[in-house]
């Protein structure tokens, strides 16, 4: 799959990288969604670029939280009547070395949200954290 990707922490035009890279395999709960559309957060730059001395938590790092696709296949657990949904995605690469700066990633199911009608691909990759960050601030 393609996918851009950093090993090193620093400025984007000194250590992203685009290329190939193995696509994702699924486990126990999970599902792989094709993305169409990637957002990024003051989060994902931040890691990247090892602001506040935030270590590098993995080797290799694809980037970015939030995005929206479609789901193409489901783990162990997972209804197989999820194929084919238009999803949001959140927390995408929380603890995790893969986000959705890729063609595939592959996430808990729980965190691919089914995106309503009408909302396309763009708009849904906004929602996210930005989403939970609103509804935390007007709800809390």
């Amino acid at each position: 799959m393609k996918a851009a990707w950093y090993e090193k922490q620093g400025e984007a035009q000194e250590v992203l990288q685009v290329g190939d890279l193995p696509e994702p395999s699924l486990g126990k709960g999970e599902v792989r969604v094709r993305v169409h559309a990637s957002g990024i957060n003051p989060s994902d730059t931040k890691n990247r670029s090892g602001w506040a001395d935030l270590p590098l938590r993995f080797p290799q790092v694809i980037p970015h939280q939030d995005g929206a696709g479609v789901i193409e296949a489901v783990g162990e657990g997972v209804p197989s009547a999820h194929v084919g949904e238009r999803v949001w995605i959140y927390e995408a690469q929380l603890g995790r070395p893969f986000g959705t700066a890729a063609e595939f990633v592959v996430l808990p199911s729980e965190q691919a949200v089914r995106l309503p009608d009408g909302t396309n691909f763009v708009a849904g990759a906004c929602l996210g954290v930005p989403a939970m960050t609103a509804h935390r601030c007007v709800f809390a």
